[in-house]
């Protein structure tokens, strides 16, 4: 009785040091972010570029970064704003700017110092400018309520296969940043493919890009338990991809691939490439039995989550 209880003590001990661990984590990340925020003024001090309308200027998946400390946009200068009512970060270029400037000391035309500064912009890729993407009856864009900041840097092709990924992911897959502040760690959501044991299942997987990608693989591992013979059977849910492994990962790779490929494991396992050794001798052996607790396990941890 003594043993069971300390056991369970012990237990219970090692998971509020996880979720203690956890939490700290995410309020340091958050910290971080508020304090970028704060210094920069902006609201989204990171964006990521979503569409081709400012091409060549910028790419799809150009890493932005954005300062709101100016108190006017100038004509020529990029900026990055909300539409009201929609949460869509637009980056596109200021052509005209109300009321105008003159002078080398940029003083205001016929307006006391309290006017606010309008603006119209447009994409460099757009035949024309951006009216018909404003809110109903707005006809410019106001500086200090409209814009999330103007362009100081970016950081070229970074984030080029999540916007790829997120605007058109594969079959029965569906990706996001696990932190907004964070472009090397993706949520992915998974269901599980017709005819597989893992079918009306939806899995949770971490993709974990290293700072040295491309060059180095991603790391894949499930955080929805799965019974698997190519994952492994503990809180880590690391999965076995041969594309993965250092000698036989290329540059070249795309994510898309990646993740189709993982996905294509839930209906086709690879046991010669198993982690998980008792389950890849049962797969070959008594694929019934294997079939029904890997379908007792998608119930239990992945219907529903």
């Amino acid at each position: 009785m003594l043993s069971f209880l300390s056991s369970s003590l012990s237990n219970t001990r090692q998971t509020l040091a996880q979720v203690l661990n956890f939490a700290l984590v995410l309020s340091t990340a958050f910290m971080l972010w508020k304090g970028l925020s704060v210094v920069t003024s902006s609201s989204s001090p990171i964006v990521v570029v979503l569409s081709g309308s400012m091409e060549p200027a910028f790419q799809r998946g150009d890493l932005l970064f954005l300062w709101n400390r100016s108190p006017r946009a100038e004509i020529g200068e990029i900026v990055v704003y909300n539409v009201k009512g929609k949460d869509i970060p637009i980056v596109h270029r200021v052509v005209r700017s109300f009321p105008e400037i003159e002078g080398k000391e940029k003083t205001v035309k016929a307006a006391p110092e309290s006017s606010p500064n309008m603006l119209l912009t447009k994409g460099d890729n757009n035949a024309a400018s951006d009216e018909e993407l404003y809110a109903r009856g707005q006809d410019f864009l106001h500086r200090k309520e409209d814009i999330v900041g103007s362009v100081r840097g970016y950081m070229p092709m970074v984030g080029y296969e999540l916007a790829e990924l997120i605007e058109s992911p594969p079959e029965g897959i569906t990706v996001e940043l696990a932190n907004e502040s964070n472009l090397y760690e993706w949520k992915v959501l998974m269901d599980g493919p017709d005819g597989s044991p893992y079918h009306k299942g939806k899995f949770h997987l971490k993709l974990t890009l290293p700072t040295e990608y491309p060059f180095k693989p991603p790391t894949v591992s499930f955080v929805t338990k799965i019974y698997h013979p190519n994952v492994t059977n503990d809180d880590k849910g690391s999965m076995c991809l041969g594309m993965l492994k250092a000698d036989e990962w290329k540059p070249s790779s795309r994510l898309a691939a990646v993740l189709q490929f993982a996905r294509s494991l839930l209906e086709e396992p690879m046991p010669d490439d198993a982690v998980e050794g008792r389950i890849a001798e049962q797969y070959r052996d008594d694929r019934k039995r294997y079939e029904e607790i890997a379908r007792e396990w998608t119930r239990k941890y992945a219907v529903g989550s």
